[in-house]
């Protein structure tokens, strides 16, 4: 199985909505399934920004993604953990709802994984023995808060009217093959 890195189209960053109180998130915060008790299965968001459009991914500065986009996960996914957001725009007279992903890492890396002298990864290499039975997750040992989907999850985004969602490939090998 193919792997890919899903993260928000980066050209859409100074057309988006911006979330209220949170005017600078350059980083997203990870929400994993351990807290799901601990948020709302109903929140509601205010956003601003005249004319500003909505992504079915908005990955900053949590993983928010669009009810089609949602569906599109849970068909490959039955583990996803998912809590109802509705983004709201009081001056534009716009709410639309949106599903904050609850992912938990994925101890997935690969021997054949290559770092920098500071010790990042420099070429990330996914174990897919240790990722069999998951669609979509975070990889542990890493300090990256992307989500990494499965080539089912990335073939059906592709076939659908889905928009503002970057695909990034990973690469992949099974012990056997090294």
């Amino acid at each position: 199985m193919d792997y890919f890195i899903m993260t928000q189209d980066r050209l859409l960053d100074e057309h988006m909505i911006m979330f209220d109180g949170l005017r600078s998130a350059f980083r997203t915060l990870e929400v994993s399934k351990d807290r799901a008790q601990e948020i709302k299965d109903f929140t509601v968001v205010y956003v601003e920004g005249k004319d500003k459009i909505i992504p079915d991914l908005i990955d900053r500065p949590v993983v928010l993604m669009s009810d089609p986009l949602k569906k599109v996960v849970e068909m490959y996914d039955d583990d996803a953990l998912f809590k109802c957001v509705v983004l709201a725009h009081p001056a534009e007279e716009m709410q639309q709802t949106y599903w904050l992903l609850l992912v938990d890492r994925l101890e997935c890396l690969s021997d054949l994984t290559e770092y920098d002298p500071w010790g990042r990864p420099s070429r990330i290499i996914i174990d897919r023995k240790m990722t069999k039975g998951h669609a979509v997750f975070r990889i542990a040992g890493i300090d990256d808060q992307r989500l990494v989907i499965n080539l089912d999850i990335a073939e059906s985004i592709l076939r659908r009217d889905l928009w503002g969602i970057s695909l990034e490939p990973l690469e992949s090998k099974e012990e056997e093959e090294i």
